[in-house]
Formats: C-alpha cells, sequence, structure tokens
C-alpha cells in the first residue's frame, strides 16, 4: 500500500495547470481516491468548466493518501494521464 501512497504523491503536479496556455490545449487529469479519472480543461479555465469522467472508479477497501479535496470532501490528486492511468491500475490490483 505504501507504493500506491507514495505514486500518489510523487505524481501530484500542480505546474500541470499553465495559465499561459490555451485551456484547450491544457487538458488537467484529476485521479480521485476512488479510482475514479476525470479531464477538463486547463489554464484559466481550471475549474469553471465541466468535469468529464473518462474512467469509472473502482472497488477496493483501503484508504490512500490524496493531496487535494474537492468541495464534497473527496480526495484526489493533479496528474499527468498517465500517471493517472497507473495509478488507477494499481489500485484495481488491491
Amino acid at each position: 500500500m505504501e507504493e500506491i501512497n507514495d505514486k500518489i504523491k510523487s505524481s501530484h503536479n500542480t505546474k500541470l495547470i499553465n495559465k499561459d496556455m490555451s485551456p484547450n490545449e491544457n487538458t488537467i487529469y484529476h485521479i480521485y481516491n476512488d479510482g475514479e479519472i476525470t479531464q477538463q480543461k486547463g489554464s484559466y479555465a481550471y475549474m469553471q468548466r465541466a468535469e468529464i469522467t473518462i474512467k469509472p472508479a473502482v472497488q477496493y477497501k483501503h484508504i490512500f493518501n490524496f493531496p487535494n479535496k474537492n468541495v464534497n470532501g473527496i480526495g484526489y490528486a493533479i496528474v499527468s494521464e498517465n500517471d493517472a492511468n497507473i495509478i488507477r491500475d494499481m489500485l484495481k490490483k488491491i
């Protein structure tokens, strides 16, 4: 389980939100504490537009440390699309 927490921590990167880019060129991915992966526009539009689920939640029973919380208190990390898929695959294996 420590390996998953380490991967979440090392992959979380707020610098992926590039305010100097066009929102359409700066796609932001979130991995949520239930394994759901979402995407949305970045740049100045980050958190101002729709967040679209691209992979649904997975079932597991452990608690992991996600660095951010949304308005409902649900943990998530800002990650690359590749890291989101790696973390989700790790969660699916437990």
